[in-house]
């Protein structure tokens, strides 16, 4: 559990305080994503072991892909980038359908509806820095 808080405190949360201060970066999108993915890793590591065991980090993984659709998203979106496209259990998604979107009214006409944000092609609902927050809350609630 060391390890876990070490990363999320050292890695992810540094990452992703810049994809806050670069809202409509890709670049800062996917490492948020992939950071915030590979939190299993360090959930899964036995520190008895001292090693990871692959079928518990397969294990988390399918679980949280089922408990969480913003974990399930990050996950995707990690691979698409890391493979060029996801592999399965996602659904086929490509590096090169995240993309910036420049406002045009989003979120409902609300007061940031111009802002910059990452997004998924065909899914201008889907803002990721958002998508990342609440699934790295959600890993950070398995384990209070």
């Amino acid at each position: 559990m060391d390890d876990f808080i070490r990363f999320i405190t050292e890695i992810v949360d540094p990452t992703v305080q810049e994809f806050v201060a670069n809202p409509g970066s890709v670049r800062h999108a996917f490492l948020a994503c992939v950071v915030t993915f590979h939190s299993i890793d360090y959930l899964a590591f036995d520190q008895a072991l001292q090693r990871r065991p692959s079928g518990k980090v397969r294990g988390l993984r399918e679980a949280y892909r089922g408990a969480s659709p913003d974990f399930k998203t990050v996950d995707d979106i990690a691979h698409a980038f890391k493979h060029a496209v996801t592999e399965p259990p996602g659904n086929r998604l490509k590096s090169d359908d995240v993309v910036k979107h420049n406002g045009a009214f989003s979120r409902d006409f609300s007061s940031d509806s111009d802002r910059h944000r990452v997004t998924v092609q065909g899914h201008p609902e889907i803002d990721l820095l958002d998508t990342v927050k609440r699934a790295l809350a959600f890993l950070r609630d398995q384990f209070k």
